[in-house]
């Protein structure tokens, strides 16, 4: 099965981890690949990635003029693509050695439509002791409480982990470019693997399946870990969850994040409030708290928003 690996960058100041992460693609053990490199918006960064890379017959690297949001750049790789799968990997990841051969495994011997796999964090600062594994998501790792540790079905995977058959972009479009961190930082609507995969899901009657054995690894700097980052994501989360259920055709689109709530409120706070002498799960329980509010009134403030909706749902 020939695969195609997307990674699309923007940024100089994150050549050195960008690529890490496309030399983890050159050592997979499945060799049936091509790795596609988006370079949006920095025309000195897509020159020095050219020269770097662009001898390599595997590697084809595209550039852009225009800053591109997150799912634009990819949508420019899916274009591209001659793989029966598509995968996506963040500038910022490393992908274990056989993270390649676990998807294709999961594609031929399960007759998959999409598959997404775990994402463990590497801490390019010290681990605070105030961000609890539950809201792990806030930085793009799979969170405590996000699937069972088995192959099994699921809504959707996270972008730094994601792969699709590529007849699924034929089938249901490309991805919706109006989620995601948008060109030049002018919007923060997420939720575009949410909805691509609801969309999948509506269309082809198949969801994506998850195997915790295909893992990567997403860096993690002191700037995403902040604690007003933290809030400012989970706001941008709730905000993002509203437009989704507002335009999605999906009968239950949150459902995925009605059940997260749920564990949350009556089996992980709760675990912690048992530990509250501890001054480290105080700090942890605070944060827990504090984002479940910031993505309840994110939720509301997407709820009452008219213009964003028919933004999103216009794509």
């Amino acid at each position: 099965m020939f695969v195609s690996v997307i990674v699309c960058t923007f940024s100089s100041d994150n050549y050195q981890h960008f690529t890490g992460a496309v030399d983890s693609l050159l050592h997979q053990t499945h060799k049936e690949i091509e790795i596609i490199i988006v370079v949006h918006g920095n025309e000195t960064l897509y020159e020095r990635i050219l020269r770097a890379y662009d001898a390599q017959d595997n590697i084809n690297v595209i550039g852009t003029k225009e800053s591109l949001g997150a799912y634009a750049a990819r949508n420019v790789g899916v274009r591209r693509a001659q793989g029966d799968v598509i995968a996506f990997l963040d500038d910022d990841a490393v992908a274990e050695k056989g993270w390649i051969r676990s998807l294709v495994d999961t594609y031929e011997n399960l007759n998959a439509i999409a598959v997404g796999g775990k994402i463990l964090p590497i801490w390019l600062c010290k681990e605070p002791d105030y961000f609890p594994e539950e809201l792990y998501w806030l930085v793009g790792v799979t969170h405590k409480g996000f699937a069972q540790e088995k192959v099994s079905e699921i809504r959707n995977a996270f972008g730094p982990n994601m792969s699709f058959r590529k007849e699924v972009f034929a089938k249901i479009g490309l991805f919706n470019e109006n989620f995601g961190f948008a060109k030049k930082g002018t919007s923060y609507i997420q939720a575009g693997e949410a909805e691509f995969a609801l969309r999948m899901k509506g269309k082809l009657g198949k969801g994506v399946t998850y195997n915790p054995g295909a893992i990567v690894y997403h860096k993690i700097p002191q700037s995403k870990v902040k604690v007003k980052m933290l809030l400012k994501r989970a706001f941008y989360q709730g905000y993002s969850k509203a437009l989704l259920r507002k335009f999605s055709s999906s009968p239950e689109p949150i459902t995925t994040e009605k059940s997260y709530l749920k564990s949350l409120l009556l089996k992980y706070i709760p675990q912690r409030i048992k530990k509250i002498y501890h001054i480290s799960e105080v700090k942890k329980l605070s944060i827990l708290l504090a984002v479940i509010v910031s993505v309840g009134l994110g939720f509301i403030y997407g709820f009452m928003r008219k213009g964003d909706i028919e933004a999103v749902s216009s794509a």
